[in-house]
């Protein structure tokens, strides 16, 4: 925290105090009482102050509207820095982590201790989000040096073991070559810790050597203990035998043997001497479902993986009782409370959509437009998209279904970005372009009508959203963001895909994203040894990574204070009906995919109405009825 130099008045005296105590409301109270009545040379400071308060206290749009209002030519040289750093805290409040980077390039050389702590920390939150652990680990070393208080220092040594030793030691040496000395201790230090994952006692005579090697290094000496403390903390229950119910044959047979491929590489890569036993049951008639699971408790299992029939799982959540723990591989909805011991997991399109609306409520969006196809998953999407919408705060929402079968997406995308909009004025635009082309101009001077929408959620896949995507454009709107889901595009963008696809937004798990040759559990060393019947459910395979390394997790993860595990298929966390949740990755289409953030939680997000144009609807589109699940 930056410790502001203020004028010697007694009130800002007392403000900066209570902003060093945290107490941000009172804090910003005081500060704006200043503005008012304060000289020209002062008043943009202490609205920059202000600001600061209210981003700390959560009340980002307030702050913003207050930053808008300083002129950076109005703040003395000794504070525009400060600027910077409260414009990049408000833009890491709203996930926008490629922001920050871009307003803190650069670290002034006569900059504050402080100061810089809080660039650095500003730049490590940043990295972390966009999950660039190399350089989100740079960053936390270089924040190590610059503290001063052991607990916060202890912290962040902490995140810097706890990153690196998720790497291969050469692979750290080979991707920093360059490191000096304090870098080097910490990776020699980290491949210690990989040595002996759960030993402390064993590490002791080693710590020593490796102590002898970096006498200087500014590792605590309550580190090791700590680390070993927060390795405990994380330690899974013990999981001896697992039994797998997937069906060998039937409708689901192909995915259940794409989802055993990625079960299969988890356990072969589980370092631990004790790793499960697995025996797998045939669950391909799902009204055998509970003999299967009953034979499986005489055998010994611990715990059950499966099966993945809905009607199966609609068994066991109507159950009173299960002999034994199942995560379950699909999620059912029913009207009686599943038995304790029953998880759920799917890579669910509904939860995709929920998570739309989160991200496009957080990124301050406040008025949808949702397209979607008139089928019972599309409606099911849009109707779980409405459903979070609302929850979230939000009013009307302009929807408008489309016929995947007719091929005609122009109408209905017309209808849905241009409504309200006058004839005349569309027939205005049309000729201002049609004569920009004819003269071989790119640039149109018009002036674009009213809509009352600030973005559009498009539901489609790959093949409809190639036509969507180019017709929302071709209407005029090619100023709106436009969100889709991961069914849009295979994790990889084809030449003749870029140019109809790029710029779409979207959730994706990181296991699409990232790659390591190192790494046994990449995509790239997965998906080359799938068989090619089994590539069209690629994102299968994460799924059965995840079901395996989650099982010892999942009864910790039922506190709502538990951290969510970093999975495969994304942050995954329970929820109270043990439905087993994931907050993905959000990605700009583009070659490489860019990075932008990960969904929050969504009980820190609200949306926030603007007052927009109107547009000359006298009201939206009905929204869809609840599909039959």
């Amino acid at each position: 925290m930056v410790k502001p130099t203020i004028p010697s008045d007694p009130q800002a005296v007392h403000a900066a105090r209570l902003y060093e105590e945290h107490r941000y409301q009172e804090a910003a109270d005081l500060y704006l009482d200043l503005v008012n009545r304060a000289t020209a040379e002062n008043r943009a400071l202490y609205q920059l102050l202000a600001a600061d308060s209210l981003i700390q206290d959560g009340q980002l749009d307030k702050a913003e509207a207050l930053l808008q209002q300083i002129q950076p030519a109005t703040l003395p040289a000794t504070h525009a820095f400060r600027l910077a750093l409260v414009r990049a805290s408000l833009a890491l409040e709203r996930h926008e982590p490629e922001t920050v980077l871009e307003i803190l390039q650069a670290l002034p050389k006569n900059a504050s201790r402080d100061a810089a702590i809080r660039y650095h920390s500003l730049r490590a939150a940043a990295l972390k989000e966009l999950q660039q652990k190399l350089p989100y680990a740079r960053e936390l070393i270089t924040l190590d040096r610059l503290q001063q208080d052991d607990e916060h220092q202890l912290q962040t040594q902490l995140g810097i073991l706890d990153t690196l030793t998720r790497f291969r030691p050469r692979e750290l040496q080979a991707q920093m070559p360059d490191a000096d000395s304090t870098t080097r201790g910490w990776i020699e230090l980290a491949a210690l810790l990989r040595d002996f994952p759960s030993a402390p006692e064993e590490i002791i005579a080693p710590y020593r050597e490796w102590r002898d090697l970096f006498p200087d290094h500014p590792a605590l000496p309550e580190l090791i203990t700590s680390y070993y403390q927060m390795q405990q903390q994380r330690a899974p229950i013990e999981v001896n035998q697992i039994a797998v119910l997937l069906p060998r044959s039937g409708p689901y047979a192909r995915a259940a043997a794409t989802i055993r491929d990625g079960l299969m590489a988890a356990w072969y890569a589980d370092p631990g001497e004790n790793r499960p036993s697995i025996r797998f049951y045939d669950s391909s008639n799902p009204e055998q479902v509970w003999p299967l699971l009953n034979q499986a408790a005489d055998e010994g299992a611990s715990i059950v993986i499966g099966p993945l029939a809905k009607p199966a799982v609609e068994q066991l959540a109507r159950a009173g009782s299960l002999p034994l723990p199942v995560l379950a591989l699909n999620q059912v909805s029913t009207d009686s409370i599943p038995p304790q011991g029953l998880y759920q997991y799917s890579l669910s399109p509904e939860d995709e959509a929920r998570q739309v609306a989160v991200w496009a409520a957080w990124q301050g969006y406040s008025q949808p437009a949702l397209l979607y196809p008139a089928t019972p998953l599309g409606k099911r999407m849009a109707d779980a998209f409405i459903t979070t919408w609302r929850a979230l705060g939000g009013t009307e929402i302009r929807s408008r279904d489309y016929d995947p079968a007719s091929g005609d997406y122009s109408t209905p995308v017309a209808e849905l970005v241009m409504a309200g909009v006058r004839k005349a004025q569309l027939e205005r635009l049309k000729e201002a372009r049609e004569k920009a082309r004819a003269e071989g101009r790119k640039d149109v001077d018009y002036e674009l009508p009213p809509r009352g929408i600030d973005f559009v959620f498009a539901i489609g896949n790959n093949r409809q959203m190639r036509q969507i995507r180019p017709m929302i454009q071709f209407h005029y709107a090619e100023d709106l963001p436009v969100f889709t889901t991961s069914r849009a595009w295979r994790g990889r963008l084809d030449h003749d895909e870029s140019f109809d696809l790029a710029g779409l937004m979207l959730p994706e798990m990181p296991w699409m994203l990232e790659d390591s040759s190192d790494d046994p559990l990449s995509r790239s060393t997965l998906e080359a040894s799938l068989p090619p019947r089994e590539r069209k459910y690629l994102r299968l395979v994460p799924m059965g990574v995840d079901a395996y390394q989650v099982l010892p997790l999942l009864r910790s993860l039922e506190s709502s204070e538990a951290e969510p595990f970093p999975g495969r298929t994304g942050l995954l966390y329970l929820n109270e009906q043990r439905q087993l949740l994931r907050r993905m990755t959000w990605v700009s289409l583009e070659n490489p995919p860019r990075v932008l953030g990960i969904t929050p939680r969504e009980r820190n997000v609200q949306v926030v109405p603007k007052d927009l144009p109107y547009d000359g609807m006298e009201s939206p589109h009905e929204s869809p009825a609840p599909a039959q699940r």
